[in-house]
């Protein structure tokens, strides 16, 4: 089985699975289907020509929550037979529950799945937290259910880290394997399932948003399961405002193969990278830029799920670079193997380069050092989001990663549109 990604509505990934004997005929198909469904969308950007490497496929939707923006509602639910997540690695701020047992206590569950390199989720994070904070004395369990995108993703001390890094207090359900998202039939991160006292799923989200429906759905089930919120606030979060002149967004780039041989993929702009998979190749970068793709030069090898980094030598220098419409970004860096957090490295540095200068301290994301130089740099020590640049106002602009070290893998790149934040 081969497994499709793409964005159906701000903060939302969807998979679908395509089985590989029919993904010629089924990627013409999901290609007309893209451009048909995006046409009235701000971000649809319709080729008038078929997908091809020097034509950029329809950006389907932004990465940022706005709901203008969605080209269709929230998918309708399907039946779940048997609510108890299954098959865990571990638990993480907790020791094991059992939704039964909650549910048969009187509890009201939250889940949320969720995985650390989705900016999409970190952006939620502030509920889910406010939410916890305010009602779980008053009969709200939340459990985040972490179920991966990458391999790496499946070590729980990555997780662990990314948990304490984030300051997330709830109980963390690990799943490695994705039996628990396969038994809800989810494909979405992040997305929220609140099950009722009842014992019946009485409210699901696919992606970022709708945080005051959210939150008055569970008001409503804890006070139907008997417990009083008369005297309790609802909870306040400063929610992101997006930036004013934001009127378009550069879709989300991935390095490896998986996503760009498909029909909306061809994030890679340079056709040399189309040629062979798991090769090293020498790119030499001529100055062109796509919007929508990324641009490499010296010595890269592309992977499944990246692109790395094959310097021969300490002297050779290797860039990846792309244009962007945005106001932040955020970058998934780090090893091409499953490597735990904290495993001894002196890490990877990447000097990060905005329009052909270093970045600003009013530029930086939270990820950005200087070094004696000046250069503005990101030290990758593990694999994971790094908060790459964030913008005091809205713009299209050139971001250019440069390193002399061998084997940093760049997963995929993400931009964000508010004034403040990832």
């Amino acid at each position: 089985m081969h497994r499709y990604f793409f964005e159906l509505e701000p903060g939302l990934k969807i998979r679908l699975s395509i089985k590989l004997i029919s993904l010629v005929l089924a990627a013409a198909a999901i290609a007309m289907t893209l451009v048909t469904g995006c046409g009235d969308s701000p971000q649809a950007e319709v080729p008038s020509t078929p997908s091809k490497a020097d034509v950029l496929p329809p950006t389907v939707t932004p990465t940022p929550p706005a709901s203008e923006f969605a080209p269709i509602g929230q998918p309708e639910p399907s039946a779940i037979d048997d609510l108890e997540l299954i098959d865990l690695d571990g638990w993480i701020n907790s020791s094991p529950l059992s939704v039964d047992d909650l549910i048969g206590s009187g509890q009201v569950v939250l889940l949320d799945f969720w995985t650390y390199t989705c900016i999409n989720c970190v952006r939620t994070f502030p509920y889910l937290s406010a939410w916890y904070e305010t009602y779980a004395e008053h009969g709200l369990t939340v459990i985040g259910v972490h179920s991966p995108e990458f391999e790496f993703e499946k070590l729980p001390l990555n997780v662990q880290r990314s948990v304490e890094r984030y300051d997330l207090t709830y109980p963390v359900a690990l799943d490695g394997n994705k039996e628990t998202w396969d038994r809800y039939g989810n494909h979405f991160w992040p997305s929220k399932y609140l099950i009722g006292a009842s014992g019946e799923v009485v409210f699901r989200h696919f992606g970022e948003g709708g945080y005051d429906q959210t939150e008055s759905v569970i008001r409503t089930e804890l006070e139907a399961a008997g417990n009083d919120l008369s005297r309790v606030a609802r909870s306040s979060v400063a929610e992101p405002r997006r930036s004013d002149a934001a009127h378009t967004i550069t879709r989300e780039l991935y390095g490896g193969y998986k996503n760009n041989y498909l029909a909306d993929g061809l994030y890679a702009g340079q056709d040399v990278y189309y040629e062979a998979p798991d090769v090293e190749v020498e790119y030499s970068d001529d100055g062109t830029r796509r919007r929508g793709q990324f641009y490499l030069d010296g010595v890269w090898m592309n992977l499944v799920n990246a692109v790395v980094t094959a310097n021969r030598s300490e002297a050779d220098s290797t860039y990846f670079a792309f244009d962007f419409f945005a106001t932040s970004v955020n970058a998934v860096l780090g090893n091409s193997e499953p490597t735990p957090a904290g495993a001894g490295e002196d890490g990877r540095l990447v000097v990060v380069e905005l329009d052909g200068r270093p970045l600003s301290q009013d530029e930086a994301g939270a990820d950005i050092e200087w070094d004696s130089a000046g250069n503005s740099v990101v030290r990758v020590k593990e694999t994971r989001l790094y908060q790459i640049a964030s913008l005091p106002e809205f713009g299209k602009h050139e971001l250019k990663l440069t390193t002399n070290s061998e084997g940093l893998a760049v997963y995929t790149i993400t931009f964000g549109i508010f004034e403040f934040g990832p």
